[in-house]
């Protein structure tokens, strides 16, 4: 199965509608896995310009494929604004 993987990488397309067209949604998830633990399913690293190549895909995918609630990385507010709010205690500040 990582062979299909690998072709998104080897084989240049065309147009990033023939990428986006050539990944299935089991493609899509082994993709998403493999950024999420840092390695392949065969327990092989990604390397930092094939973790890139496959947040880029996951970007494409998901644009076309997924409701952008559901998208990585979308709503990332609750994080940012809890933090937020314990730096402006730490500095004295109340929010």
């Amino acid at each position: 199965m990582k062979e299909n993987i690998e072709e998104l990488f080897l084989q240049a397309p065309e147009s990033m509608e023939q990428l986006i067209g050539k990944i299935t949604p089991d493609i899509y998830q082994r993709i998403k896995l493999a950024v999420e633990i840092g390695k392949w399913e065969d327990g092989n690293k990604l390397t930092s310009d094939r973790l890139d190549s496959c947040m880029q895909i996951i970007i494409l995918y998901e644009t076309k494929h997924v409701a952008e609630k559901d998208r990585a990385g979308f709503d990332l507010s609750s994080e940012c604004s809890s933090k937020q709010s314990s730096v402006a205690r730490l500095n004295g500040k109340q929010s």
